[in-house]
């Protein structure tokens, strides 16, 4: 448990367990037009950046004063009757590169844009060889490897692309699968693992281990009765699954897990917890967060909602989103900043309760990826009360 851990478990402690970790601090407006398709998100240096097909664009948004600072172009719109395409349109996942200074976006035309984070423009295209979108995206910083999923095509598959040479090295394809989701890396056995929500050979989802060097799938972690989307990992080979809309009914009930890769056991099951679509871990905070726009009660009512998970599965706080955009879900690593995006509101941005964030002036150059770290993410100044013997001790540290 590191020291900000720490003081947020002081911070509950102290508060109760009832009370809310996060409350709302911005709304920020949509620019250009209010989007009725938008795919994944992220949060890199201090800045927001969110994939909108409907805009066919990047929003990039400051933090540090909640502000769209631009909205990068030059996606692949791929109409059908007049409004964008999942299957066709772009941008779509999108992945920070932190040692390049790069995000790579998924476009609708099969391809991965890559974008300078020093001069927010494309600065390559890298083509998969398919036809429909280039979608979800995992990268592996050591061997500077990205996974990207090709979830539209007859038989879905995914590309392995080396990031220094920005070439395809080879597609491994899933005949038997009927789906793809998110792809992630493990830096505790140094896989990539691809969440396959449903196949021929596991109806409730599986998670496939990839091997790089012969293209392949190495194995197949059965995943029970969960029809999983988004994938993320936290601590010690510990993967959050987001259980999808189709897992009620399938299977008649509504759940997410916690998984020990190393095991393939269900460590933690988030009962009540369904309809995901992008999920996130943070180390800063230690929690898990899952943007399950599509939850849903047993009597059927509508509850889309970002969820805040910790570690061992306890659900900590449910943020009511929406059933449109709200499918995505970001985390600053710095603050632990949470941002979703909501239709009729804008992107919400939703600071750690009892954290008073120092933002200092605003910004209007453009970023640096690689010094905005340090000037664009604000500190952490932290009210915490602890128990000492019989009395009480309060401290206000800055981080």
């Amino acid at each position: 448990m590191n020291i900000f851990q720490f003081l947020l478990l002081g911070c509950v402690f102290a508060s109760g367990t009832s009370a809310d970790v996060y409350s709302l601090v911005s709304s920020i407006s949509w620019v250009p037009k209010t989007p009725a398709l938008v795919d994944q998100s992220t949060i890199f240096n201090g800045t927001y950046y969110l994939s909108d097909r409907s805009n066919a664009g990047v929003h990039v948004i400051s933090l540090s004063n909640n502000t769209q600072r631009m909205i990068i172009g030059g996606f692949h719109t791929g109409l059908v009757n007049g409004s964008a395409s999942s299957d066709l349109s772009g941008p779509n996942g999108l992945i920070v590169l932190p040692n390049r200074n790069e995000l790579y976006v998924g476009d609708g035309d099969g391809s991965i844009k890559v974008i300078s984070l020093l001069t927010n423009t494309i600065i390559a295209n890298i083509s998969t060889g398919f036809q429909t979108r280039a979608d979800e995206l995992a990268y592996d910083p050591i061997s500077q490897t990205v996974v990207a999923t090709n979830p539209s095509e007859p038989t879905v598959s995914v590309s392995i692309i080396n990031a220094t040479s920005r070439f395809v090295i080879g597609n491994i394809s899933f005949p038997v699968a009927l789906a793809l989701e998110q792809p992630a890396f493990n830096p505790f056995d140094s896989k990539f693992y691809v969440s396959v929500p449903i196949s021929n050979s596991n109806l409730g989802g599986a998670l496939a281990v990839l091997n790089l060097t012969s293209l392949s799938v190495v194995s197949t972690i059965p995943v029970p009765e969960c029809r999983n989307a988004g994938i993320a990992f936290g601590a010690s080979n510990q993967l959050f699954l987001g259980c999808s809309a189709s897992q009620l009914d399938a299977f008649g009930f509504a759940a997410s897990y916690v998984m020990d890769v190393s095991t393939g056991t269900i460590v933690s099951n988030i009962s009540g917890v369904t309809g995901n679509d992008q999920v996130t871990y943070s180390s800063s905070t230690g929690w898990f967060y899952a943007a399950a726009f599509q939850d849903v009660l047993a009597n059927g009512t509508a509850t889309p909602r970002v969820a805040v998970i910790a570690s061992n599965g306890t659900l900590l706080q449910s943020i009511m989103t929406d059933d449109s955009v709200a499918h995505t879900v970001a985390v600053d690593e710095q603050t632990g900043t949470l941002v979703v995006p909501v239709q009729a509101r804008g992107i919400l941005v939703y600071s750690l309760a009892g954290i008073r964030k120092n933002t200092g002036s605003s910004t209007a150059s453009g970023i640096s990826a690689t010094e905005i770290a340090k000037s664009d993410a604000p500190k952490r100044s932290v009210n915490v009360m602890l128990l000492v013997g019989a009395g009480i001790a309060w401290f206000d540290l800055l981080l």
